[in-house]
């Protein structure tokens, strides 16, 4: 297999729009209607008002010039109940009337709901939603929705912005409509996203394959208190917003982009948003909403002065990092503001959906502006430089600062701009978490043609799961129509075309009761043969001069053909070339001035080519396009790409991923950027405002340690430059992520600290026992008591530093506490395996700490057992919780459960010694006897024999067996029983 010698591939296709170019999708839509006949059947739910001193005061303190307007409550209700698919709406102006071609639309998702955060139930019933254009004016945009007893519309008419909604205060039948230029005010809003990464490549910045969206965003939008309070009850708040959302969907759409709304949860009661900037908002919204009904949610509010979001995060497996907020405004003087908060909520879900501001340092294929908005406003961006303004008739896009600029603003029908919009479709239609939209018998839509050729081309739709397809298509000169049925996936390739002609097709799904109507039309024109460009240029010699950014079509036409190219760098850039439209398997290579290569692509077959070169200097080169093998076409163009952007100073990292997350811990990995000494990182918790800075780390992998559980991290990364570049980046975009729980043992719910003493290693004389078995190095480092049939919680293993303690703390050996029903007493709930030392305290592995349980805090009986005594357990129920409590079963002020439970050795209660067979009773003669169980371990017939080891017959646990003699574990058992009456015995009093 041949293999690209490349790390990173990029392609600039040709034709990158002008800043500005118009985009209409929605007033195609409608035209396309209007030109296939169908009737906009006119409605009248709105008139104009008489107006006099009383009306003038609805809207005299907020604008200059306005029309008041009453609701017709019976045209109204009609459209909110059954109102038309297509209609036609005229709204009285001054000096005239605006008439509105619209289409009902769905706004809502499959499923759609209504939360309230009080938990009471929310009954609500959808309005009616149109968007549609301005009649006679080609790439306007209207969206209305009318409710029971308002209206809300934003309507561009591609010169006036026009806003149309309920006043404030007074009448509620009292509508105003005005001009947003003759609004006293400004819209105040600034916002906090942060510009991060590297420039767009160019495949980025033009649409790939369908201009449309082929899978819907759903969008969960969440109501912050204060907005509520303001509009009253649950009906208001909702309408305003769901008639918000369609004035901010109608740009998405406008721009191919699908977006529809899966949940409204509105705050009736106060909510835990109480930060006074947008960052702090967001923060805020993260942590509390670890889920929702969507693929992104958004948080309204008042406050913050603006919005944030977080940039390019579909998919994006950190819930809180797939979110934005922005902060409305619901009115200025009584009239309401739709425009200003459409823009700050278009623009921030168009950041969560992958576009940087305009003014960024990252469009155009060469790492510059698209405009100069934001740096005239005092928001500059990126070291390159300043964009063009854009005239006050031309007006900014959406991703722009062109509203802080005076005289210009934001003109909504220029909508995202084409390469902002093909960032945001690109991301969409690459985003696999996302859903497909509409249904099956929904006329399919996303059309498109691709592999256009003279006489062929692709024909493609989305595929929304119809039983077939039915497709006809025809010259837009010709009236006659040929039809293709049956067709069961959602692509068509259509032969048999002329060269140079323009074609429309059209597509209905067909399903098992019923088959949708045809779709729009899309249109596309078959291409004239393609004339081979820049010819004579087949040596180094010969290459054909061009500018940057270079856009080639041309031919590889016969097994002799090469091509070759020159350009010029002023300064020190990174190339980028992008060889595509193969007729075969085509090759390119990058070329010093002298013919030396720098870097060559060979991918194989007919896959594009690609070549990314960092920090070329300045100076001469040359590309070499070349067919492998004498690879050739005399008809069919490949297009060759080449641009550079100038290095901006030291490169920042791509942001960076997290990996092998614990309850304390997380490794951070970043790719590696040329000419890099070394990287510095930075690291908080997300609730912090306080980075911790990590400097001068070598490699692109650090360990994080030293975190806390369940806590929520942001971390960055920057580049410390070497060579010509010098000094440090920007810090690289924010990765989230968010520790697991801690175990039990490291955050126990429950701490206890039980005292005891074992009456075979005791020793009154000094109130200790002994430790002979740790001295001998018998005691194991991990519990006995699960081999021995016990069930053990957790695994429990201590350390050998742990058992080189000496003193009142060396360890004696391992017991077993557990914690029991109160009620039934026979039910264990946990058990932990811990150290008993010398003094009797029973503590956690590492030797010092309490024990800890994982069962919720409460009333739990105490029980506690040794491999060869006899256990205990409280007699009451002891409250146990995350503070240490602490239990003294050596006391006799702590009553234990049953009769005879422990010794009474006078200062102390001890547990009873000699179970060496482990069962529940001590016994010195009779069947089953512990004594016989000594005997045996020492061999059974020499009764002076001895036996070392950690061995349950060791009952005084000295380290050795002995049945006769001085200290003998015989003797031990005979004390336990009474020393007189042999045949006596000692019960366990463990239920």
């Amino acid at each position: 297999m041949r293999r690209t010698l490349l790390l990173i591939q990029l392609i600039l296709l040709s034709g990158l729009s002008d800043i500005h170019a118009q985009s209409g999708q929605v007033s195609e839509r409608v035209e396309a209607l209007r030109r296939r006949g169908v009737t906009f059947i006119e409605v009248d739910p709105i008139g104009k008002a008489v107006p006099d001193r009383a009306t003038d005061g609805l809207w005299n303190k907020a604008v200059s010039k306005a029309t008041v307007l009453e609701l017709n409550a019976s045209g109204l209700i009609s459209i909110v109940q059954d109102g038309p698919e297509h209609m036609a709406m005229e709204v009285p102006v001054k000096n005239g009337s605006i008439v509105m071609d619209l289409i009902r639309t769905d706004i809502t998702a499959s499923g759609f709901k209504v939360a309230l955060a009080s938990g009471v139930a929310a009954s609500y019933t959808n309005g009616a939603h149109y968007r549609g254009m301005v009649r006679g004016k080609a790439g306007s945009v209207a969206a209305v929705s009318f409710f029971e007893n308002e209206v809300m519309a934003l309507i561009n008419d591609t010169e006036n912005e026009w806003v149309l909604g309920r006043t404030e205060t007074g009448n509620e039948r009292k509508h105003v409509i005005y001009r947003t230029q003759d609004l006293f005010g400004s819209i105040p809003f600034t916002c906090e996203t942060r510009d991060s990464g590297e420039p767009y490549r160019g495949e980025q910045l033009t649409t790939q394959g369908a201009s449309r969206t082929t899978r819907c965003v759903r969008y969960y939008w969440e109501v912050d208190h204060p907005i509520f309070l303001n509009k009253g009850d649950m009906v208001n708040t909702v309408n305003y917003v769901t008639g918000l959302f369609n004035q901010s969907a109608i740009l998405f759409d406008n721009d191919g982009i699908d977006v529809t709304l899966s949940e409204v949860f509105v705050w009736d009661v106060p909510s835990p948003y109480t930060g006074t900037t947008s960052g702090d908002q967001l923060t805020l919204f993260g942590t509390n909403r670890t889920s929702f009904n969507g693929d992104m949610a958004h948080l309204l509010g008042f406050g913050g002065g603006g919005g944030v979001a977080w940039l390019n995060t579909l998919c994006n497996g950190q819930t809180r990092l797939r979110m934005a907020y922005s902060g409305i405004n619901s009115s200025y003087n009584n009239v309401p503001t739709y425009s200003w908060s459409v823009e700050v909520v278009t623009h921030e879900q168009g950041h969560n959906l992958g576009s940087r501001h305009t003014h960024a340092c990252a469009w155009n294929g060469d790492g510059t502006a698209i405009d100069g908005c934001g740096p005239a406003a005092g928001y500059p961006e990126g070291s390159c430089p300043d964009g063009p303004i854009p005239s006050g008739t031309v007006k900014g896009t959406i991703m722009s600062y062109c509203h802080l600029v005076s005289g210009v603003g934001i003109g909504f029908n220029n909508g995202f701009g084409p390469q902002p919009a093909a960032v945001i479709v690109n991301a969409v239609n690459g985003a696999s978490c996302l859903g497909t939209c509409g249904t099956s018998c929904d006329a399919p839509g996303n059309l498109t043609a691709t592999n256009l050729s003279t006489t062929s081309a692709t024909l493609s739709w989305s595929s929304i799961g119809a039983q077939s397809y039915t497709l006809r298509w025809r010259s837009t000169s010709s009236g006659s129509w040929t039809t293709v049925t049956g067709l069961s996936g959602n692509s068509y390739a259509l032969s048999g075309l002329a060269q140079g002609t323009e074609y429309e097709f059209q597509v209905l799904s067909v399903c098992s009761a019923s088959s949708s109507t045809f779709s729009p039309s899309y249109t596309f024109t078959t291409p004239l043969p393609c004339p081979d460009t820049l010819e004579p240029n087949n040596s180094l010699g010969a290459a054909a001069g061009v500018t940057l950014p270079a856009n080639i079509s041309a031919l590889i036409a016969t097994t002799n053909d090469v091509d070759y190219y020159r350009f010029t760098l002023t300064t020190t850039s990174n190339i980028n070339l992008g060889l595509s439209n193969l007729a075969g398997d085509f090759d390119v290579r990058l070329l010093d001035n002298a013919g030396l290569q720098l870097a060559i692509s060979q991918n194989g077959g007919s896959s594009s080519e690609f070549i990314s070169y960092p920090n070329a200097p300045a100076g001469i080169y040359h590309v070499h396009a070349y067919g492998y093998n004498g690879a050739n076409s005399g008809t069919q163009c490949y297009a060759l790409n080449i641009s550079a952007y100038a290095v901006q100073g030291c490169a920042a990292p791509e942001r960076p991923s997290i990996t092998a997350i614990t309850w304390s811990s997380a490794t951070v990995d970043w790719f590696p950027v040329q000419q890099v000494n070394t990287y510095d990182l930075r690291w908080r918790e997300s609730s912090s405002g306080t980075w911790v800075v990590v400097n001068g780390i070598v490699g692109t992998t650090y360990a994080l340690s030293g975190l806390s559980p369940s806590t929520s991290y942001d971390v960055e990364v920057r580049s410390v430059c070497a060579g010509t570049q010098g000094g440090v980046s920007e810090w690289s975009m924010t990765e989230g992520f968010t520790t697991l729980a801690a175990p039990c043992e490291v955050a126990p719910q429950i701490l206890l600290s039980v005292q005891a003493c074992l009456d075979g290693p005791y020793r009154s004389t000094n109130g200790l026992m002994i430790d002979s078995l740790r001295v001998q190095g018998l005691i194991p480092t991990g519990e006995p008591y699960t081999g021995a049939g016990f069930a053990v919680d957790g695994t429990a293993s201590a350390g050998a530093s742990v058992f080189q303690v000496s003193g009142a703390n060396a360890i004696v050996d391992w017991v077993l506490v557990e914690l029991r029903d109160v009620n039934t007493p026979t039910t264990i709930v946990e058990a932990r395996a811990g150290l008993l030392q010398r003094d009797g305290d029973v503590v956690a592995t590492d030797g010092t700490s309490p024990l800890g349980f994982c069962s919720a805090a409460g009333n739990y009986r105490i029980a506690l057992r040794h491999r060869n005594h006899l256990g205990v357990l409280t007699a009451a129920p002891f409250p146990l919780s995350a503070t240490n409590t602490s239990v003294d079963l050596r006391s006799s002020s702590v009553s234990t459960y049953g009769t005879n439970a422990r010794r009474d050795r006078g200062a102390i209660h001890t547990l009873w010694a000699g179970n060496s067979n482990g069962n529940s009773e001590v016994m010195y003669a009779g069947s089953g006897n512990d004594r016989d169980v000594v005997l045996s371990a020492i061999g059974g017939a020499v009764a002076t024999a001895t036996v070392s080891g950690y061995l349950p017959e060791d009952c005084n646990l000295d380290g050795l067996v002995k049945y006769a003699g001085l200290e003998s574990d015989r003797d031990v058992i005979l004390i336990t029983i009474g020393g007189t009456i042999a045949t006596a015995t000692v019960q366990e009093q463990l239920p």
